[in-house]
């Protein structure tokens, strides 16, 4: 008596449900939130050689993988995102700007207690 074939559901990252992913290699998978090739002009309409010859040049396809790798420089972090480095610029100033006012309200919070 055989046992029946049993199918595990084994994500790259499993404490993260909306990881797709099931292959082995880089992330394929375009329809994840954490996909760096979801952002890619009309990538769906690309060829799956056009894709496979995209996923290979990346260093990585997923930004998990991009946050487990620790800190990258900006022109780094443009070519993984595929967008021009003064974009960049723009996300970090706005980024920054935005955890200073957090960080006001916070203060300012703990101070009328």
């Amino acid at each position: 008596m055989s046992l029946p074939a049993i199918k595990i559901h084994l994500t790259r990252y499993p404490d993260v449900p909306e990881c797709a992913w099931e292959g082995s290699g880089k992330c394929q998978e375009c329809s994840c939130r954490y996909s760096l090739l979801s952002d890619r002009p009309r990538i769906r309409e690309w060829s799956r050689e056009d894709l496979l010859e995209l996923v290979d040049a990346l260093p990585s396809t997923c930004a998990l993988e991009l946050a487990n790798q620790g800190a990258l420089t900006l022109d780094e972090l443009a070519t993984y995102l595929g967008i021009p480095r003064t974009l960049v610029e723009q996300f970090e100033s706005l980024a920054l700007r935005k955890l200073a006012r957090a960080r006001e309200l916070r203060k300012s919070h703990w101070d009328d207690r």
